[in-house]
């Protein structure tokens, strides 16, 4: 991999810039994941998760490297009701301190209603 074009923090490591200069693509965004779920800044998805405007969360399940989510849109009904279900990912900003969830549409779910 071509080296970036971009200076690297002061504090770290020349080793481990070395190491991140020569990843690919793939084992940098598999570096940025672990680096992620390290003990100290951000909570896990499953608490981090808000509901997006009009839908109702029904379940969280953490799977370690995605999370899915189940949700119900309450104002809609028949089939645009849902429920749905979607793989949710955090994906940073490659510069910069940000980033957004990455909502991965699924499909339409069953759910028992445990009644019926």
């Amino acid at each position: 991999m071509t080296s970036p074009n971009i200076d690297p923090p002061d504090d770290l490591p020349e080793d481990i810039t070395e190491m991140l200069e020569a990843s690919s693509d793939s084992q940098l965004r598999d570096i940025i994941h672990y680096a992620q779920r390290l003990p100290g800044e951000h909570p896990p998805l499953t608490d981090a998760i808000e509901p997006r405007e009009g839908e109702e969360i029904l379940r969280i399940d953490d799977h370690d490297v995605y999370t899915s989510v189940i949700v119900e849109r309450p104002d809609e009904t028949g089939s645009a009701r849902g429920p749905f279900a979607y793989r949710v990912k955090w994906e940073p900003e490659i510069e910069g301190d940000g980033g957004h969830y990455w909502w991965h549409y699924l499909g339409r779910v069953d759910i028992d209603s445990g009644g019926e």
